[in-house]
Formats: C-alpha cells, structure tokens, sequence
C-alpha cells in the first residue's frame, strides 16, 4: 500500500498527521535545506519558520489542505535572506501546481465555474484566472517547437469572411502541427520565419501548388520536395479525361465506361474487364 508522502506527491515534504472533518487538514514539514538561491552557497543556516497553507488536490469527494512547516534561510556567504521554494508550488502561491491543474482541466472538460467554486472552494474569477494562465502556458510551449521532420502542407477553406487558410501536419508523428490564416506567401511569411529550426524538416508533402513549392524552397530550404499521391493521381485523371474526349467524344459520355475506367484492374470482375477492353 502507498505511503501517505507517496500519496501526496511533494518531494521533500514529510508528513505528521492528517485529520478528516469536512477537509482533509494534513500537518507537514520540510524535511530537506535547500542552497541559496541568490549564489548557489549550500551553508545556510535557519532564520525563522512559518506555517504555509496550500490547497491541495481532492481524495474522494473532500478537498485536502496541507498545513506545510517551512523556513526561512541566510546565506553564510551572500549573507542574504530567503523563504524555502516548496517542490511543486510557485512563490506567493495558495495552492499547488496540481491543484491548479486539476481545476484547469475540469474546466475545460465543461465544468462550470460555479460548480467548481463549491467542489473546490475557490471563487469563480480564480478559475478564469486560472484557465487563461495554462492556456497561456500551452501556447507558449506551442510557440517553442521546432520544426518537424516530415511537413504536410495543404490549404482549405476556413469562413467567407477569413477565406483559405493553411494546415501544417507533423506527418512524422501523425498530427497537426498548425492551422495559419491564409495561402499566399505574404500572409504566410511572418509566420513561417518565427518557426524555430526550419532547417531539421528533411521532407515536405503537398499538392503540385507552385505557391507552395515556392515556400518551401524558401523557408525549408534542405527540405525534399514530395507530391502527394492523391494530387499526382488527380493531375493524371483530369489530362487523360481531357485526351479521351478528344479521341472519343462519344466513349467519354459512357458513365458506365467512365465509372469501370476510374476502377483499379484488381478490383474489375472479368466481364468488366471485356467490356473495357472491347
């Protein structure tokens, strides 16, 4: 069975005690010095303690506050004060990390605010406050990636009012890597110069688009140039059609012709297979 400390998930936070009235209040302690945070000197010495109250994640259906023992510290050599940084929670924080997370993701798998102000005991403007702060985090970890291996480029259409715009996949590891407004290599520059590390995609898949060509040679330039097989087909069909009609004006309105000649050889039954060929 897990230790209570394991339970908690707080490295270097021993616990006391715990009590369940309503809460779960559980009383902890430090149990490691940290180095100075000014110079990175190990020799400090205890100046004081105080109790830090964090609102921790919830167990069952009660919400667990931990009433941590901490300190403050003076460097022996900087000769600077500082409060002990709590593995797991950030300064002036009220809560863990984990608290905090938790909150995000209740709400943004469509908990109401007002729900989660009884659940958890915080108000409604703390769980606004909250979201937008990991949504910021997660668009700034967005921001932060490189460029991928293997990049699919293709356009689609957006809103009447927006028009086009453009998909980037990360074909390497199946997913979308990002969706810009617009097709055009103006609208698509700035964004594309802000990619970090342009230079690791070794492959691009696209449609036979000129515009794209174009892009690619210019913000990828050690990228390999592929066309996408569904487009290459899709070229084929349209000059064959077009040349059948010139042969065969009368053939090329057969939709019954038409629908066996669109159909792989494989997959024709063996009197399909003599009508076409006839």
């Amino acid at each position: 069975m897990p230790s209570l400390n394991s339970i908690i998930g707080l490295p270097g936070i021993e616990l006391e005690s715990a009590t369940r009235d309503g809460l779960i209040e559980v009383q902890a302690h430090v149990c490691f010095r940290p180095p100075c945070i000014h110079c990175s000197h190990s020799q400090c010495r205890i100046k004081s303690s105080f109790i830090r109250t964090l609102k921790h994640t919830r167990q069952g259906n009660r919400l667990m506050v931990l009433h941590i023992r901490s300190h403050k510290y003076r460097c022996n050599r900087c000769r600077r004060y500082f409060n002990l940084r709590i593995p797991g929670v950030l300064p002036r924080r009220r809560s863990t990390e984990s608290f905090r997370m938790e909150v995000y993701e209740k709400h943004h798998g469509g908990i109401s605010q007002s729900l989660l102000e009884k659940t958890h005991g915080i108000g409604h403007a703390t769980v606004e406050r909250w979201y937008q702060d990991f949504v910021r985090y997660r668009v700034q970890e967005l921001k932060s990636r490189h460029s991928p291996k293997v990049i699919g480029i293709d356009e689609h259409f957006f809103t009447r009012k927006e028009g086009y715009a453009t998909t980037l996949c990360d074909l390497g590891n199946h997913k979308v890597y990002d969706v810009v407004l617009g097709r055009s290599e103006i609208a698509l520059q700035p964004y594309l110069e802000g990619i970090p590390e342009r230079y690791r995609t070794r492959i691009a898949v696209m449609d036979l688009s000129e515009t794209y060509r174009s892009i690619v040679k210019k913000h990828f330039p050690k990228a390999l140039i592929v066309a996408d097989r569904f487009h290459v087909i899709k070229l084929i069909n349209h000059h064959f059609l077009k040349a059948w009609q010139l042969l065969d004006p009368t053939g090329r309105k057969n939709r019954g012709l038409l629908y066996l000649m669109r159909r792989h050889e494989k997959n024709l039954k063996p009197e399909q297979k003599i009508k076409l060929q006839s």
